[in-house]
């Protein structure tokens, strides 16, 4: 297994673009799943992963935001949710919105 490497801002703002550029319905569905408090990120990876099972090169790069196995109590406080993994995807949306006005 190779070593795990964080994902940069940049990284993550191309895979949103692509996404919201491929259908638009797509993003509406990656933002829905993503703005769920009560998942755990590997549920929402595994939604994620259903969501792009028809587009092999979003499911290829959506496994770089694959999150770390980590033990359970982990992911039980929503605020390390948020900063983990919902921030960025929702910092990107944002970002995204403001350009499209």
């Amino acid at each position: 297994m190779s070593k795990w490497e964080p994902v940069t801002f940049q990284e993550s703002l191309s895979f949103v673009k692509k996404v919201k550029a491929r259908d638009y319905m797509l993003y509406i569905s990656l933002l829905d799943v993503l703005n769920r408090n009560d998942q755990i990120p590997l549920q929402a990876y595994s939604e994620l992963s259903l969501l792009f099972q028809h587009h092999e090169d979003l499911l290829a790069e959506l496994s770089k935001f694959r999150p770390l196995p980590c033990p359970n109590n982990v992911y039980t406080h929503g605020s390390i949710w948020m900063i983990i993994f919902l921030m960025p995807f929702l910092l990107l949306s944002l970002v995204l919105a403001l350009r499209s006005h």
